[in-house]
């Protein structure tokens, strides 16, 4: 009795194993063909486009503008420097606080100067 109890468990497990095989299988197929893709994909990326990593060039000169102009670091956030950008926000509002006590008048400066560069690069990334 136990045997036959024993054989049917075996059978039992042996037909369950050999219907995940294949599904398995069929995993390991659909996933390499989506990697197939997401490289194929890739590699037509790099070949249509050119090779520039920077902003277009009319948002760079907007960026410049906007950081020399109007405040520091609002240029660096539309070109696509987010740090600089919050950094030289922070910066240039702190200074425009405590230019009252004359001391926020070179972090100002700084902030300024600051943004212009940051607003060249962008212009130098640029194609």
């Amino acid at each position: 009795m136990a045997n036959k109890k024993a054989k049917k468990n075996v059978k039992k497990i042996a037909k369950k194993s050999a219907t995940k095989k294949p599904a398995v299988k069929k995993l390991v197929a659909k996933k390499s063909k989506s990697r197939s893709k997401r490289i194929s994909n890739k590699s037509l990326r790099k070949t249509k486009g050119s090779k520039r990593k920077g902003p277009d060039k009319t948002i760079a000169i907007i960026a410049l503008l906007l950081n020399v102009l109007v405040i520091p670091g609002l240029g660096s956030l539309i070109g696509g420097k987010t740090k600089a950008g919050i950094w030289q926000l922070i910066l240039a509002v702190i200074g425009g606080l405590l230019s009252i006590i004359l001391i926020g008048i070179p972090i100002l400066i700084a902030a300024w100067i600051w943004g212009l560069v940051t607003g060249i690069n962008l212009i130098q990334e640029s194609n």
